[in-house]
């Protein structure tokens, strides 16, 4: 979970021109001015790098940084075990 944490916290903060160090599990969207393109962008990234397909139903109102993190990476655990 540490690996897919750091490479996240790192992709985001390239996205929206931040330090990694400001991007904690807590930190709102909000608090990063993040909307809800740069959380697609985020998750289509790591899509593509994990070669998965996060569904559409699963995408919700994540309040943290961590909240997605953690839903992605449940999901990426999920289809590895099947």
């Amino acid at each position: 979970m540490q690996q897919f944490l750091e490479l996240a916290r790192k992709l985001f903060a390239e996205q929206l021109d931040r330090d990694p160090q400001e991007i904690e599990l807590e930190t709102t969207f909000e608090e990063l001015d993040a909307d809800s393109i740069d959380i697609v962008e985020l998750i289509m990234a790591l899509e593509d790098i994990y070669d998965i397909e996060f569904p559409e139903e699963d995408l919700e109102d994540f309040p943290t940084f961590g909240s997605l993190v953690e839903a992605l990476y449940s999901y990426i655990q999920k289809v590895k075990n099947e």
